[in-house]
């Protein structure tokens, strides 16, 4: 996704896009947009079963991760 499914504020279990992602049984969700200092915002790890990481060229120091 270009930009995080949800914020910090947010309730997961309220969100529309984590509704639809275990509908579909999504266990990934990698994201972007976020940018210096807001990578102080990013949602990173499992929640309600799914990983979300932040993928943002600048916080992964231009390094490509790999996937699994």
């Amino acid at each position: 996704m270009h930009y995080p499914p949800f914020y910090k504020e947010d309730v997961p279990e309220e969100i529309d896009y984590i509704k639809l992602m275990k509908k579909y049984n999504v266990k990934k969700c990698y994201y972007g947009h976020l940018h210096s200092e807001a990578h102080s915002d990013a949602i990173e790890g499992i929640i309600d079963g799914i990983e979300f990481k932040l993928v943002s060229s600048d916080y992964l120091n231009f390094n490509l991760i790999k996937a699994l």
